[in-house]
């Protein structure tokens, strides 16, 4: 073995052992923190590769890419006292990523975290919604309260003094990342109001100001502040009823539905007689109308033929006297017939002198 083998086998044992702890990659959908002994020394948002102290500084990763969480399913309350088992999820993403490590350290955390806002959250909303509005196509209007209301985290007041409104972060109540809601009537559903400047004055100065002597007064804080992410967007997966009144429920809908095809069924027969009758009404009309226009013609045309019968009479009577004989004749006189007859009858007339009155 040459002098030279083993100098170099500890160089590349070095190298595979330094080169790692020295230098990281942060990949495109990541962002990395840099700590030494726990303490923070820096951040890296961008990708690329970057350096450490090796075996003092560690590097820890976090995904930027826009992340989802089911929601634990929970039974809510509606304003109508009905019950709901509502299943949701929420999709956040890490925005400051030394803060999201101070108060989470890892998205198992976070997970945690962002169900217990969603879940506070879209309880009191759903105690404010009747539950045709949550199962209806109102509920979109509901998840876009629900969302904004997700990323505001209620918090104490020695809280917040002592976490966030330090000199340095902040300069007094009025910060847009703090969020300070008062409530005058506190036996109500309704949520409190916004505080106004003079109230949040009063209150930087003293927590029970006289002024506000009976109000609800909470603090909140915005999750990017206090968590470090911000919450995109929450959504209702189903909304069914819980397992001991669905059937219940459902019998109720079918008899409800019942009624309502009952009602149906009875508005239909009823209209069909209406048509029905209507129809019979227009055809005893125009029979009648027929009848009593067919009885006129009859009666016209019986006049004309009676006043032709008489304009003939009145031009020859011998004519019609032998024409009336001849039908007389058609009806009683056959082979089977013995008829006898007074010599001065009419009906011998022109049997015995059939030329008479030519």
């Amino acid at each position: 073995m040459s002098k030279l083998t083993i100098p170099l086998i500890i160089i590349i044992v070095a190298v595979v052992i330094v080169v790692p702890q020295t230098l990281f990659v942060v990949d495109e959908t990541q962002m990395a923190i840099v700590t030494r002994f726990g303490e923070f020394k820096r951040q890296h948002t961008s990708p690329g590769l970057q350096v450490k102290t090796p075996f003092v500084e560690e590097v820890t990763k976090f995904d930027k890419r826009l992340l989802r969480v089911d929601v634990t399913t929970a039974s809510m309350l509606t304003a109508d006292k009905r019950n709901l088992v509502i299943d949701s999820y929420a999709r956040y993403k890490i925005i400051e990523p030394l803060t999201f490590f101070k108060a989470l350290r890892n998205e198992a955390s976070a997970d945690a975290r962002v169900s217990d806002i969603v879940n506070t959250q879209l309880r009191q909303e759903v105690a404010r919604d009747l539950q045709s509005e949550v199962i209806a196509e109102t509920r979109e209007d509901i998840m876009r309260r629900v969302t904004a209301a997700s990323n505001w985290s209620e918090i104490s007041r020695s809280g917040l003094f002592s976490q966030f409104l330090d000199v340095k972060d902040y300069l007094s109540l009025s910060h847009p990342f703090v969020r300070v809601a008062i409530d005058e009537t506190p036996d109500d559903d309704e949520p409190g109001r916004a505080a106004t400047p003079n109230e949040l004055a009063l209150l930087e100065l003293n927590p029970n100001p006289p002024e506000l002597a009976g109000f609800s007064i909470a603090y909140a804080i915005n999750v990017r502040e206090s968590l470090g992410i911000t919450i995109i967007d929450v959504r209702i997966k189903r909304a069914d009823f819980p397992p001991d009144i669905e059937t219940s429920v459902f019998s109720r809908m079918e008899a409800e539905r019942e009624r309502i095809a009952s009602g149906l069924r009875a508005e239909g027969t009823q209209r069909d007689s209406e048509i029905r009758a209507d129809v019979d009404r227009r055809i005893n009309i125009i029979l009648e109308t027929a009848q009593g226009r067919a009885a006129l013609l009859r009666g016209e045309a019986e006049q004309e033929a009676i006043n032709i019968l008489a304009e003939s009479l009145g031009k020859n009577p011998e004519f019609y006297a032998f024409r009336r004989s001849l039908q007389a004749y058609r009806v009683f006189m056959d082979s089977q017939t013995t008829i006898i007859l007074d010599p001065d009858s009419n009906l011998l007339k022109y049997l015995q002198d059939p030329g008479d009155g030519s």
